[in-house]
């Protein structure tokens, strides 16, 4: 095994300690980080079999990875390792924490009956309780290896970690440890206070388990069922990760559940591989300079809230664990329990499979298996059923709305019809504040978003409505018809309403959501336009040049035709200056907001962002003289929204067909 010398060339390397790493997840993750040029110091607490796995890295050609005997729970074996750093590398850049125990005794046979139960003969489907034994001695030692173990080796490791210019502590963690777990509520308030939260509190939280644990009052105090110890090892962990972070603010830390993985500690009844497990960590341990801290992420998501299911009803959950089912089986090539030759309804088989103790041990977080929405202005019409339709397909759908209650009796008659996937947050896309706080909603209640729908607008113009529907459908008993100007009064201060609502307000609602979308695999983004926004409705030569340049076009030159225009306004130069006759602020907010979708497009070429004329619809901005009906007004942006990764991007459709700008 190679050597490390003291030299400055080994010094100027990025230097990283993987705990527990002599298999599993811990070898992998050595031997990725080894391919991405960082020196691993590769550590289990058995000195003979961490040796055999530097040679097996080394035999493959990995030479950057050297062994250090570490027992996470001794004093003396993590003085040793702190040393060795000191002397060899005088400083440290990544910490990974992967060492850690079940707090449990498992029969291994009984076990893959449970998970496998689908494959395995009828007799052998033994439940949780059946296949695992649990004692405070081993719930202790799981406590002093999971959380006080990591705890030791990170204090002992932090002053190397602060001669580091980019510092990374990742500690490898389990969905198990989300507090919704934890029905003990004392535990959950201490854990879920993010403020007053220390680790003298997590030890008083630790301390009440065990004492809980030896006067046999589990049950009663309302700690978990099954695996008490590991669950609330993996939360502590991940508290302490946020302690972390706040103390050491130029640190990168974060905990990561890698997934459900073929691993000794799964008796390899994971259905991702060690390479696949691996990844997640170790994109946090190399992550940049600017990269998030104090998260937990399950695998490459980011988990803001163990309460990420408090806005779901329990149907949807429901499903949500159907799909994790049905996606464990289909990876194992198999059906979702059902035995050969019978055929159940989906809502039987999701209560059969809830019933199952099989979801403790997915380590996911079925929610993530789920598109999430965001819908403005769907209180009524078109974004209505957009949210219906959404809904229908499987989406969990956020319903916004600038009125609170009507929103909330939308989400409402919603679910009267059936559809569980909708919940409401009230949204005004011109209030900085309400926008701020839908954007906290997503990133407290999902942590990511795939669909955005901006559907919320307004006219500008008091219209006449009689007048409009006899100029519309020719239905006033008189011969004579008002022209359009009859009907439409348009102000200065409604224009720039209207542009404030269909533009800007689009603009900031969409760059408070980007960040969520860039966390999907899937990110989606519709404009609900208008025909009348096409460049042919505008005469003014000069903005039509700058909306058409489509190399040129920027956010800075919009703003300009925008300014423009009303100056224009204001001057009482809208018809000299060639603007469109009628309805021109709404013909312009929609000329633009087509402008901002190619921009869009452009700036973030792997989401699919495209803008729709839905047709003209009977809904209240119509005056319900439309000739299509909502649901066939809503198809189109629906169908933008579920593109597929290849489909089209940055193009304005006039319903279905691509139509030009």
């Amino acid at each position: 095994m190679a050597e490390i010398q003291s030299d400055p060339e080994t010094k100027s390397c990025r230097c990283a300690v993987v705990t527990g790493a002599n298999k599993g997840i811990g070898l992998e993750i050595c031997r990725q980080l080894a391919s991405n040029g960082v020196l691993v110091v590769l550590t289990s607490r058995d000195t003979k079999r961490g040796i055999e796995a530097v040679e097996n890295l080394e035999d493959s050609g990995l030479s950057h990875v050297v062994f250090h005997q570490l027992d996470v729970m001794n004093p003396t074996s993590i003085a040793s390792l702190a040393d060795f750093i000191k002397t060899q590398f005088g400083k440290l850049d990544i910490l990974v924490n992967n060492a850690g125990i079940s707090g449990s005794k498992i029969d291994a046979a009984g076990l893959r009956a449970v998970i496998l139960g689908d494959v395995q003969p009828k007799e052998n489907r033994n439940n949780l309780k059946e296949v695992r034994t649990e004692t405070y001695e081993l719930s202790e030692e799981c406590l002093k290896t999971n959380y006080y173990g990591v705890k030791a080796v990170t204090e002992a490791l932090i002053p190397f970690l602060e001669l580091s210019d980019s510092a990374r502590i990742v500690n490898v963690s389990s969905s198990m440890g989300m507090l919704k777990n934890i029905p003990n509520e004392k535990a959950k308030d201490v854990l879920t206070d993010v403020d007053g939260l220390t680790e003298e509190r997590i030890d008083e939280v630790l301390n009440g388990y065990l004492k809980d644990f030896k006067e046999d009052f589990l049950e009663t105090k309302g700690w978990p069922e099954n695996l008490s110890a590991y669950i609330l090892s993996k939360a502590a962990l991940n508290a302490y990760t946020k302690i972390l972070a706040k103390k050491f603010p130029t640190f990168r830390i974060n905990c990561v559940c890698p997934g459900y993985v073929k691993t000794d500690i799964t008796y390899n009844t994971g259905f991702l591989t060690v390479e696949e497990g691996a990844k997640s960590p170790v994109r946090l341990a190399l992550l940049p300079d600017d990269g998030p801290s104090g998260l937990f992420f399950f695998r490459a998501e980011i988990i803001y809230n163990s309460y990420i299911y408090s806005s779901v009803t329990q149907s949807f959950l429901e499903q949500a664990h159907f799909l994790t089912r049905c996606q464990e089986g289909a990876k194992k090539g198999t059906r979702t329990g059902m035995p050969e030759g019978k055929t159940k309804g989906k809502h039987t088989l999701i209560k059969e499979n809830l019933n199952k103790p099989t979801a403790i041990y997915l380590n996911m977080n079925p929610l993530l298996l789920f598109r999430c929405a965001v819908v403005t202005g769907a209180n009524k019409g078109i974004g209505l059923e957009i949210c219906r339709q959404l809904a229908s397909n499987g989406v969990l759908v956020v319903l916004t709305s600038r009125d609170t209650k009507r929103g909330i009796e939308a989400v409402e008659n919603l679910k009267d019809s059936g559809l569980s996937h909708v919940v409401f947050h009230q949204l005004d896309v011109m209030n900085p504040t309400s926008i701020a706080s839908l954007a906290d909603f997503i990133k407290t209640q999902f942590g990511k978003l795939d669909i955005l729908v901006n559907n919320a607008g307004i006219i500008g113009a008091i219209i006449g409505a009689d007048g409009f529907r006899a100029l519309t459908q020719g239905d006033r008993q008189s011969k004579e018809k008002p022209n359009l100007k009859e009907v439409i009064t348009e102000t200065y201060e409604l224009s720039e309403e209207c542009l404030k609502t269909n533009y800007y307000g689009v603009k900031a609602v969409t760059e408070a959501l980007i960040p969520f979308l860039q966390l999907s695999d899937s990110a989606r983004i519709v404009n609900v336009s208008s025909g009348m926004g096409k460049l042919k409705n505008i005469s003014n030569e000069k903005a039509k040049g700058i909306l058409s340049d489509v190399d040129g076009l920027t956010e800075e030159r919009i703003d300009e035709v925008l300014n423009g225009y009303l100056k224009d306004f204001k001057e009482d130069l809208l018809e000299t200056k060639g603007w469109p006759a009628n309805l021109s602020a709404y013909t312009l907010s929609k000329a633009v907001l087509n402008a901002y979708t190619r921009i869009l497009a452009k700036k973030f070429p792997t989401f699919r962002v495209n803008c729709v004329c839905p047709g003209y619809v009977k809904t209240d901005i119509t005056y319900n003289t439309g000739v299509l009906t909502v649901e066939e007004g809503a198809k189109s942006p629906v169908r933008l929204a579920l593109l597929p990764d290849d489909g089209p991007s940055g193009l304005f459709f006039s319903r279905a067909e691509v139509s030009d700008f």
